[in-house]
């Protein structure tokens, strides 16, 4: 039998080649083409918990397996509802294997239940009722449309009066009718009258006023952008809770949601006015993750750094810039798949040597890690390190705090993101961990086992290669 530290190496040294194989063999093949089946099909949290072949693939590529038969703690996990005093148990759990799940599986994001009632404090409720109160979709669907035909009729009795692009941008109420008409986007404060004018002139002549049949085309390209407008600008877009975000029939919508949006926005503030398209910008553009919880000034100026708002309304770039999204939801279940085959993997490894598979899943995961705590938080994790550093198995039953104390003092965590020194570590753990395997270690590696720190680990691994006869 190779010694851990040789099982390890023969799979890393050409890694890309050991994930093929793993992925070619015919198992793992129907495993995998079921998961892309049918993930999109999922539309409920119970429809992912219920599918137990789905189930299982997505927990393994979390590394959860012993996690599997708790279907009501996942489910937890998932919803992120919050306790009685506010607290989100995802949020809680040191474990990163818990967050990475919920990120993947994520059945909170984009939108509530518009079933359920808002829950307003008697104060909030009477300044709303002091300023109108609160308004159904619906109510504002028909005030949007009967100030439509206000401006229509406005237009009709001003139009034997205005014959030049002038007089139309005199009038700002004639001015935004014409741009909408001819697809212009509003007038700019910064630009002047006269540029105003030039601007509709490029797109619109200015006589057509005085032609009735001429104005019927006008105003009903007025009504159709208008009714586009609506759409645009009113209708709110939600999902009823427990629907899974990442099913293809919402991904779909969410698409042509934000496409309806991005088309009637022409500046940054349009966009962050819309919690949902800023929210679907904020992942395509790569912004920062909290970007939504900022005021709406500053998410503006972000997009705006980002992205030309106006090209836009080229369907190219648009197009593009909706296909980078759905490109990021396949590359997030792409992940799934590729972290469900290096699970595999690991577990074929670990049926043959426990060690070669807690060092292959310590080089995958420890880069995720952001404390000590979040590596004892991990079994896998936590047994690696107490390994490494010499740790006795006693020292498990010690507090959390007094364990996270002793790591760090013997671990730089941000050491470990060089892949020299990682890999310097993953061998000390190897040596060390394949001499506590053996049941009466050599008196020369078991002298080196209690003065590690003292000797190079390329030394610990020359000698063990002795031991072994290599």
């Amino acid at each position: 039998m190779f010694s851990t530290f040789t099982d390890y190496r023969i799979l890393t040294s050409n890694f890309s080649a050991s994930v093929t194989k793993k992925a070619s063999e015919p198992a793992t093949k129907k495993d995998i083409q079921y998961f892309q089946d049918n993930i999109g099909k999922v539309k409920t949290i119970d429809d992912f918990l219920g599918n137990q072949r789905l189930y299982t693939f997505a927990m393994k590529a979390y590394g959860l397996d012993d996690m599997i038969p708790n279907k009501g703690f996942i489910r937890k996990v998932l919803l992120g509802e919050a306790d009685a005093n506010g607290r989100i148990l995802v949020n809680r759990l040191q474990d990163s294997r818990y967050q990475d799940f919920a990120a993947a599986f994520n059945f909170r994001e984009y939108g509530d239940d518009p079933a359920k009632p808002m829950k307003l404090d008697d104060e909030t409720r009477a300044l709303i009722d002091q300023f109108g109160g609160l308004k159904t979709v619906q109510q504002k669907r028909g005030e949007y449309d009967i100030e439509t035909e206000n401006t229509v009729d406005y237009v009709y009795k001003l139009a034997e009066y205005t014959k030049t692009p002038e007089d139309i941008a005199a009038d700002s109420k004639l001015s935004a009718f014409v741009r909408t008409a001819v697809g212009l986007p509003p007038a700019s404060a910064d630009d002047d009258a006269w540029t105003q004018a030039r601007q509709i002139e490029s797109k619109f002549d200015a006589t057509t006023f005085q032609d009735p049949g001429l104005m019927v085309d006008v105003i009903d390209h007025y009504r159709a952008a208008r009714q586009a407008g609506r759409k645009a600008i009113i209708d709110p877009y939600y999902r009823p809770v427990g629907t899974y975000a990442a099913s293809g029939a919402e991904i779909g919508k969410l698409k042509d949601y934000v496409r309806v949006k991005l088309t009637a926005a022409h500046s940054a503030q349009d966009i962050v006015n819309d919690p949902i398209v800023t929210n679907v910008l904020a992942n395509v553009l790569g912004l920062p993750a909290d970007m939504t919880s900022r005021k709406t000034e500053d998410q503006a100026k972000l997009i705006g750094q980002k992205l030309d708002v106006a090209s836009l309304q080229d369907p190219k770039k648009l197009n593009g810039l909706l296909d980078k999204f759905t490109a990021l939801r396949d590359d997030a279940r792409t992940a799934t798949v590729n972290s469900y085959i290096q699970q595999s993997m690991e577990d074929d490894a670990g049926a043959e040597n426990e060690g070669t598979r807690l060092a292959l899943y310590f080089r995958r995961k420890v880069g995720t890690v952001k404390s000590a705590y979040g590596l004892l938080a991990d079994p896998a994790l936590a047994e690696v390190v107490r390994t490494a550093i010499g740790l006795p198995a006693e020292a498990a039953k010690s507090s959390i705090e007094t364990q996270a104390r002793l790591v760090e003092r013997k671990i730089d965590l941000s050491s470990l993101k060089d892949p020299a020194k990682l890999d310097q570590f993953i061998k000390r753990f190897t040596l060390l961990w394949d001499s506590k395997q053996n049941a009466s270690p050599a008196p020369a590696f078991a002298l080196l086992t209690n003065s590690v720190s003292a000797l190079d680990s390329d030394v610990l691994l020359s000698l063990q290669n002795i031991r072994g006869g290599f």
